[in-house]
């Protein structure tokens, strides 16, 4: 039996189609709370925030993503020793460093950075599951402040860059 060329060529095109689909589309993206450390007063000061990896794939991509997520120096240029720096006059700064999951009990150890110099990662990886096209992860961003000198009055801050890359 000769069939005519449309109805040859439909269920190519329509395969053709899935197939593009199957390859696996996904686009993800990180988000982190605020991570406050109140006041300090000398003593060694804890605060924590969550860093969220969402990922959205196609209806039928079935592929697995696995990512890593990486945290920036900020202002001070160094995973030794990042800086909180006063937003007022005078610029005074104070010392602190970013941990995953927990704040070690050796500071400036196991320090969430970019993956050189002895620094760690976040990494994971997210499995697809039926009919539920966004999967999150979340990943605990502990801070410290050491003991020390306590600077002067002021408001500080520092800005860190999340960089997540996936497959």
């Amino acid at each position: 039996m000769n069939l005519p060329i449309y109805r040859r060529l439909l269920p190519a095109v329509l395969l053709a189609a899935l197939a593009g689909e199957a390859m696996g589309t996904q686009t993800c993206s990180v988000t982190i709370g605020a991570l406050a450390f109140g006041a300090y007063a000398g003593s060694q000061v804890n605060s924590s925030a969550t860093m969220t990896v969402s990922c959205t794939r196609t209806l039928l991509d079935l592929s697995t993503v696995t990512y890593t997520a990486s945290l920036s120096t900020g202002a001070s240029g160094s995973y030794a020793q990042r800086r909180l720096t006063n937003i007022s006059l005078p610029a005074d700064t104070l010392n602190y460093n970013l941990y995953l999951t927990t704040v070690p009990g050796v500071l400036n150890t196991s320090v969430w950075g970019d993956g050189t110099g002895g620094t760690v990662v976040a990494s994971g990886s997210i499995a697809p599951v039926i009919l539920n096209f966004t999967q999150t992860r979340t990943h605990t961003i502990a801070g410290a402040i050491a003991a020390g000198v306590v600077p002067t009055a002021g408001t500080y801050s520092d800005t860190i860059v999340a960089t997540l890359s996936y497959n």
